[in-house]
């Protein structure tokens, strides 16, 4: 992508800027049976696909665990769908969690991190227990609002380091002095924004298994954890991180929990939870038995008529800046694709 060093398409250019607009985006979610509003999973569903594929704004949490009998658990939990959350294993899904489970695993999750013992410690026994916890389901049809909440993967992204530099940029108004103190400015933020999707392409290759030296090769991280059993790598301006233990990559985690826990941490909060039940075995213990009604949305962020639009996806890793897919913006890169209580 070419620096843009002209007045006249400095609103262009920050709008790219703040979509993630790269110079080649590929659509697949017709291959994977998305359609606007709504994803069929079934038992032919590919697990990383689906969780590219859920828009953002539905999105609360997605990770890929890699246990000590070497499969592969994938997780997304959501913020307005029937379902709370979908469990995969070996990348064929393997069941869902209601709404309020989700959350208990979510926030319970995330008390651990705070408390300086990150999850991934036990990411073993943590996975264990989720597929204990899981209702075993063949085929899920997902209807997505549109909506966002507070916790979603849309909203999370506005902390993003390097979004929140465009838009000081995008604040200077149309004062002409303003703009051209801006051009050089601007010239080293179109060369960061191609420098992010080459560290996405990079970090779009990344699976659970590689080697802690693949994940170092593409970008040294932002923030860096020790653990008694590992490390977590941490890269907040992509909102993801990776727990590292015997050399292999173990778990693929967005939002970053590290993150999270120091600078959002009330995002994990919920009134009266029993924060002592915040282990492996007993976390689906912790939070009080509601209307399920009541774990959907209960915290709109005042996006309401939002309409539903069509998830777009393309194979690698998620993207936090991925563009709304309308008519104004081409398809963009996402992270990478029963009834409640």
């Amino acid at each position: 992508m070419r620096a843009i060093l002209f007045a006249g398409v400095l609103a262009s250019a920050l709008s790219a800027g703040l979509t993630g607009c790269a110079s080649t985006f590929k659509s697949v979610s017709q291959d994977i049976g998305l359609d606007a509003g709504s994803l069929t999973v079934d038992q032919t569903s590919n697990a990383r696909k689906v969780l590219t594929g859920v828009p953002l704004e539905s999105a609360m949490e997605r990770f890929e665990l890699l246990d000590a009998q070497g499969r592969l658990i994938s997780y997304i939990a959501f913020t307005d769908t029937k379902v709370g959350a979908l469990v995969f294993v070996n990348q064929k899904l393997y069941g869902t969690l209601s709404h309020r489970d989700a959350q208990a695993f979510y926030s319970c999750r995330g008390y651990i991190t705070a408390m300086n013992r990150h999850w991934a410690r036990e990411a073993d026994a943590w996975g264990g227990s989720l597929l204990t916890q899981a209702r075993p389901a063949s085929s899920v049809q997902l209807e997505f609002s549109g909506k966002s909440t507070t916790k979603s993967l849309q909203e999370v992204v506005k902390y993003n380091p390097f979004v929140d530099q465009l838009r000081i940029l995008a604040s200077v108004g149309t004062n002409p002095i303003s703009l051209f103190k801006t051009l050089d400015r601007l010239h080293d933020n179109v060369v960061a924004r191609e420098r992010y999707e080459t560290t996405l392409t990079g970090l779009s290759s990344i699976a659970p298994g590689m080697s802690e030296s693949a994940v170092a090769d593409v970008l040294m991280p932002d923030e860096v954890s020790f653990l008694d059993s590992g490390v977590v790598m941490a890269y907040p301006s992509h909102l993801v991180e990776f727990y590292i233990s015997r050399g292999q990559v173990q778990v693929i985690q967005q939002p970053s929990f590290n993150y999270l826990s120091r600078t959002q941490v009330t995002l994990f909060y919920v009134a009266n939870a029993q924060w002592n039940l915040c282990t492996p075995t007993s976390w689906h213990a912790a939070f009080p038995k509601l209307n399920p009604e009541l774990w959907v949305n209960q915290q709109p962020d005042g996006h309401d008529g939002v309409r539903a639009r069509k998830p777009n996806v393309t194979s690698g890793f998620w993207n936090p800046l991925a563009p709304k897919a309308d008519s104004t913006t081409r398809p963009g890169r996402y992270l990478g694709s029963a009834v409640d209580d």
